[in-house]
């Protein structure tokens, strides 16, 4: 016979729950001592690793070769101990803890083990559910789902407690993580998750760690050394602290009599008084987080109709008084903190996949958050009698994402990163979201786009967690690419498990581009400046990826800002030798621009024509602004500054010149002004020189409009410096029709 079952992989504990196919209701399935959980702690006796109580006690006892709490290093990629000499990850370790909880159910059951539901906390990102997923299937497990622990929690206690439209609070205060849930029992049933915030690095070893402190001061000041020098002393200690923390659970002081390492019999006395002083500020932080789902549900305390309890750590009476604290009621006990994740995991394992969402999203105060109107209209529903579901097919959970996801992208005057939410957090998942771009192509480059992808909802990337940078590859070089650029329509989405999966296709394509995941840069901190001016230094990702905001709605803008990215070079001047016989002081290419200047030098020229091009389609929308200076052009004869729009022209050199259009001039310019030209409607022209309307005409043309910043100089000898400098460029253009709403439809695994 096979099985599906549910599985707690806890920081200190873990269990196995299957759903008996008599009773239909969930039940704990016993390890191999007999006993419903199992110590997260694992021993290393001669590389070969033990389980169970022996592997606690052995811990507890401060013995070497143990390992325990590795579950908060997961995803990290790190290892997490050395054990005679061998690096473990948290993920490796993982994996032999599943793989032993495995073999133990299976033998209990006298089965085998078909697939599995593997729960991990809310706020796990989506690096640890990867992990989580690895370190299953390493242990051989088929995993039918990740379900978040606070929603399996909640699925335990609803089945024999369901009252419609109540809002279950679950605090769950784990071993090594801490999350706090807001899910609404809906009709026939049905739960819902409303909001989750979470610390997966807060638990009850932090309590551990006070406790550990207030033993070796104690211990300092009973034998007048210093203990915490001391390895062993250290390892026995954390043993120690364990079992002290149960039983000030139990009583208000704790005498304890130790045989400390290198240090003789020693005797303190511990009082539940000093231990919840020295950690009030760790259960603060979790009201910190209480109140923050209050506040992003907008919902009073007294909205909240049970507060239900999970996790051994919440056995401490510090929990439930500071919990009444907040909430004005106690917790309730109905369910045991120990089993309740597991059993509510094996729920889900007799569940099928859960269908995508569409995308449901509203701004409020300029920010695209979730919208819940199906569950907004019902949080003051007066709650209705409690009932007893009679079988686990009743009941059924929507889960939602912890973090929003988003990208790394250029805000519209191009000089600042900021994070681009896709889905916003607390949405219903899975879920996915998909957006064009339009994306200029080239034939001599690889046509690449990078992704950076952001997890959290600050508007500072460097705030949020970014797990991944993707790089879409294969983009086709279509015609006229180079200047009318391609479509990229890009999927965003987490899937049922809350991880999250990028997918790119071209143009109206059915195939996926490939991707592929590159390393994400340590220092990722110039991502909280100022963009970079030097075109090098910016991705043409961010470029490609700028979507641009309004105050009042998350639209694309009319105007994109357009970068030297997009730019043709072009460099004429080729001369390997001079007639004259002076040396070259300056390299061939003589045009340097970054994002907002351009300056044009040469030096022992024969003939210049080079400069700066940029190519628009006849009926796109453009304009530019920028400060000119040619006050600098030196050469005998001289060379001259050439500018023009399409129709418009200037010819300008050391003293200024004219600005044409159309071949006639409209404005006499001195060597320094402001310029501002632009192409709207299709062919409506504007000069403005230093913020002054000086021309303008209607000359629709069919042909694509080219925009040239160039330096000419005359074909003769000269060897004095010739230079202008074009600076404070600010270019816009039109965005494409079909991006002005950048949304398009998502498509699934064709």
């Amino acid at each position: 016979m096979t099985y599906s079952v549910g599985i707690d992989l806890g920081t200190t504990f873990s269990a196995v729950a299957i759903v008996d196919e008599a009773t239909r209701m969930p039940r704990i399935v016993n390890n191999g001592e007999g006993a419903k959980i199992t110590p997260s702690v694992i021993q290393f006796i001669d590389g070969v690793p033990r389980f169970g109580t022996e592997a606690e006690s052995a811990f507890n006892a401060g013995e070497l070769g143990c390992v325990a709490t590795f579950k908060r290093g997961m995803g990290s990629g790190k290892p997490y101990c050395y054990i005679d000499g061998k690096a473990y990850t948290s993920e490796e370790l993982s994996a032999m803890l599943l793989r032993h909880l495995k073999e133990e159910a299976e033998a209990e059951l006298g089965g085998k083990i078909k697939d599995a539901v593997i729960t991990v906390p809310a706020y796990f990102y989506s690096l640890e559910r990867e992990a989580t997923l690895r370190a299953a299937e390493s242990a051989g497990l088929s995993v039918k789902k990740i379900i978040d622990e606070p929603n399996a929690a909640a699925m335990a206690y609803s089945l024999s407690h369901w009252r419609e439209n109540a809002n279950i609070l679950v605090y769950d205060l784990g071993g090594g993580t801490f999350d706090v849930t807001l899910v609404k029992m809906g009709h026939d049933g049905e739960l819902f998750t409303v909001t989750t915030r979470g610390n997966h690095e807060l638990g009850g070893r932090d309590w551990d760690g006070r406790l550990e402190s207030i033993l070796h001061a104690k211990f300092q000041e009973e034998l007048n050394e210093e203990t915490r020098a001391d390895i062993s002393t250290i390892s026995y200690v954390k043993g120690l602290a364990k079992g002290v923390k149960k039983s000030l659970s139990a009583r208000e002081s704790v005498k304890v009599d130790a045989t400390l390492p290198n240090f003789g019999r020693c005797s303190v006395t511990i009082t539940r008084e000093d231990f919840e002083k020295c950690t009030a500020d760790l259960i603060e932080r979790t009201g910190d987080l209480c109140r923050a789902v209050l506040g992003e549900s907008k919902l009073d305390a007294s909205n909240i109709t049970d507060i239900l309890l999970v996790g051994g750590s919440t056995r401490m009476p510090q929990v439930s008084r500071f919990i009444a604290n907040i909430f004005g009621k106690k917790p309730i006990a109905h369910v045991n903190p120990d089993e309740a994740v597991a059993l509510g995991a094996a729920i889900q394992a007799t569940k099928t996949a859960t269908a995508y969402f569409d995308l449901s999203v509203k701004v409020e105060d300029g920010k695209k958050v979730t919208d819940r109107k199906d569950l907004s209209d019902n949080f003051l529903s007066s709650v209705k009698s409690e009932k007893k579901l009679s079988d686990v097919g009743l009941l059924s959970i929507k889960e939602t994402v912890a973090h929003a996801m988003g990208i790394i992208a250029v805000n519209d005057d191009t000089n600042m990163y900021y994070n681009e939410i896709i889905i916003p957090a607390n949405h219903p998942r899975p879920v996915r979201s998909a957006k064009k771009f339009k994306f200029y192509t080239s034939k001599h480059s690889s046509n690449e786009i990078e992704i950076y992808v952001l997890q959290g909802s600050s508007e500072n990337p460097v705030d949020c967690k970014i797990p991944y940078k993707y790089v879409v590859t294969g983009i086709r070089h279509v015609k006229n690419g180079d200047t009318r650029g391609t479509l990229v329509r890009i999927q965003y989405s987490y899937d049922d498990n809350g991880i999250i999966h990028i997918q790119a296709r071209q143009e109206d394509d059915k195939t996926d581009l490939t991707i592929r995941k590159d390393a994400v840069p340590t220092d990722i901190s110039k991502y909280g400046k100022s963009v970079e001016k030097e075109t090098r230094d910016v991705p043409a990702s961010f470029l490609g990826l700028q979507t641009g905001r309004s105050a009042n709605q998350d639209v694309v803008h009319k105007f994109k800002a357009v970068t030297f990215s997009n730019v043709e070079w072009s460099n004429y001047d080729n001369i390997s030798s001079h007639p004259s016989g002076a040396k070259y002081n300056e390299p061939k290419v003589h045009v340097k621009a970054n994002e907002k200047a351009i300056e044009f030098h040469g030096y022992n020229i024969s003939a210049m024509d080079e400069g700066v091009y940029y190519t628009l389609g006849n009926d796109d929308d453009f304009e530019i602004e920028c400060d000119i200076d040619t006050s600098d052009i030196k050469p005998h004869p001289g060379g001259n500054v050439n500018i023009t729009l399409g129709i418009i022209r200037a010819s300008l050199s050391l003293n200024g010149g004219d600005m044409f259009l159309d071949g006639t001039p409209v404005a006499t310019v001195g060597s320094r002004f402001t310029l501002k030209m632009s192409l709207s409607h299709g062919g409506h022209y504007e000069i403005y020189i230093d913020d002054k309307l000086v021309g303008s005409k209607d000359k629709p043309d069919e042909r694509n409009v080219d925009v040239r910043f160039g330096l000419e100089h005359g074909g003769h000898h000269c060897e004095l410096l010739s230079h202008a400098y074009i600076s404070n460029i600010n270019m816009r253009q039109r965005a494409n029709e079909d991006s002005e709403n950048s949304e398009t439809e998502t498509w699934g695994d064709e």
